[in-house]
């Protein structure tokens, strides 16, 4: 480290948006006898911007770039660090320290400094890790203080002994449901499926139609079971290029540097949580076997320790990765039980009713339970409105536990399997029409004179038909029957109102219109 002379151990690259943070950076290293150069304490008035930068980049051993969203989008911020960058290409000097403070992608040549976050963290735990981490970049190396465990070390109990009801240490799953009813069988086959399995990685996946309640199921689970785990962490995987950044923030959680090779990052991981303890990840919302089968931890676990993983998903495919359980809508039973719990005088005729119209999906239950709920509207007045107005009342009655409703559940899906294959978009909007019972398939192949261009094609090879009919079934938006086809009523709905939306006229403004 410099103790006399022009130079500084470190200087610090910032945007005023982190300020904040650029002067706690200098502060603690500085405590901590290292000479640091940040605009805030050392730009003074009368002195010359761009030279004062120019040389603190290059009149410090290193430079540190406080990564952000603002700082990312500088155009000073990047002529500094490239400045650090250009002087040590290979970073063999370790001139260029990225850290992020919040979370921001490491776009370009960013993406291959090894660095390490601050964000997330408590005071103490942050002063650490950024005194451990610059320590070890002058070092050029961070061996630990003690000498790790033993690895041919177990136990037949190896981590420590918890008290119940104790939460794991690493934690993160979304908010328990208030209302959840019913599930109990499914929930016990959950339970003794991953209970009962062998000493490797289990992973158990949870399949059914959107708005089917799967999310909420594995919610239950996470936080009825929690305790038996020493980790518990909740991905969105929808979409699987986020994946990465939800490991990388577990990473953080279980203390490690995180590496930018996503490869490493994914070893990191499944190492840590082999010593962790027991552990729970749930990939919600999966969209292909394919998209997390890297993620999954593959290390045989120790003697009485536990590695779940359960993925929620619409699509086919995921007994590739173990067992299947599929979610189905409730019980008549139930689906009264769930209404009545935000409308508790909800009568039981009218309100079993009302359930059959929505047939029995969690969602559009919850939702007519929450607009019956909001409006203090009477469930005969709202029956009545349901079935003359179903494409505005499947809008209404929005629910805190999801984004969407049955309205736009079934959207993405449905736009992807247009792109993916139009035939199988068009054997739907056909079937939407259809009473919602089992639609015989040769209603098409009798008729393909009768069919739109290219599902008129398509029914008359046998083949190519069984791959549309795979398609909507892959999606869950159709369920195969012995005697044919079955969609949901509340699917069949959503997609007469697009098609009401699509054949609406255009409003037109009149010319003499002020």
């Amino acid at each position: 480290m410099v103790t006399e002379g022009t130079g500084w151990d470190f200087f610090v690259s910032y945007t005023q948006a982190d300020r904040a943070w650029a002067e706690w950076i200098a502060w603690i290293l500085e405590e901590n006898s290292y000479r640091v150069r940040v605009q805030a304490w050392d730009f003074v008035p009368g002195s010359n911007w761009t030279h004062s930068m120019d040389e603190g980049v290059a009149g410090a051993d290193r430079t540190i770039a406080v990564l952000s969203e603002a700082y990312l989008a500088s155009v000073y911020g990047k002529a500094e660090w490239l400045a650090a960058w250009a002087q040590d290409p290979l970073g063999e000097q370790r001139k260029l320290l990225a850290i992020r403070v919040s979370d921001c992608p490491r776009p370009g040549l960013l993406s291959n400094v090894v660095g390490f976050d601050l964000f997330g963290l408590e005071k103490e735990k942050a002063r650490a890790r950024l005194l451990e981490m610059t320590a070890a970049a002058i070092k050029g190396r961070r061996k630990p203080v003690e000498d790790p465990p033993f690895p041919g070390h177990s136990r037949a109990i190896p981590s420590r002994a918890k008290f119940p009801g104790d939460l794991p240490s690493v934690l993160k799953v979304p908010a328990r449901h208030p209302n959840f009813t019913g599930r109990t069988t499914l929930l016990n086959e959950l339970e003794e499926s991953l209970t009962n399995s062998s000493p490797v990685v289990t992973v158990k996946s949870l399949h059914g139609m959107g708005g089917v309640g799967k999310t909420q199921l594995a919610t239950e689970y996470a936080h009825q079971k929690a305790s038996r785990y020493d980790v518990v962490w909740w991905m969105d995987v929808e979409e699987p290029t986020t994946i990465p950044d939800q490991f990388a923030a577990l990473a953080a959680e279980l203390g490690l540097d995180i590496p930018p090779e996503p490869d490493v990052l994914q070893a990191y991981v499944g190492q840590a949580l082999s010593k962790t303890g027991s552990w729970l990840l749930v990939f919600d919302n999966a969209d292909t076997a394919e998209s997390i089968r890297p993620w999954l931890p593959t290390a045989p676990m120790p003697a009485g320790r536990s590695g779940h993983a359960i993925a929620t998903t619409r699509r086919g495919s995921f007994r590739a990765l173990g067992q299947v359980i599929e979610v189905d809508t409730l019980d008549p039973p139930e689906a009264l039980d769930l209404m009545r719990t935000r409308v508790p005088g909800l009568d039981p005729k009218v309100g079993a009713t009302i359930a059959e119209e929505l047939g029995y999906l969690p969602l559009g239950l919850e939702q007519a339970a929450a607009y019956m709920d909001h409006t203090g509207m009477l469930a005969a007045d709202y029956l009545e409105l349901l079935r003359a107005r179903t494409a505005e009342m499947l809008e209404k009655g929005q629910i805190a536990s999801s984004r969407n409703t049955v309205a736009t559940v079934w959207t993405l899906s449905l736009d992807r399997l247009q792109n993916e294959n139009l035939a199988a978009r068009q054997l739907l909007d056909i079937c939407a029409y259809f009473a919602p019972e089992s639609i015989p398939l040769d209603l098409f192949t009798d008729h393909p004179d009768l069919l739109p261009a290219p599902l008129s094609d398509v029914v008359a090879d046998t083949l190519r038909f069984t791959d549309v009919l795979g398609a909507v079934v892959d999606y869950s938006l159709a369920k195969r029957t012995p005697s044919g086809l079955q969609i949901h009523r509340l699917i069949q709905a959503a997609l007469r109102a697009m098609h009401l939306d699509r054949t609406l006229p255009t409003p037109t403004t009149p010319d003499d219109a002020p």
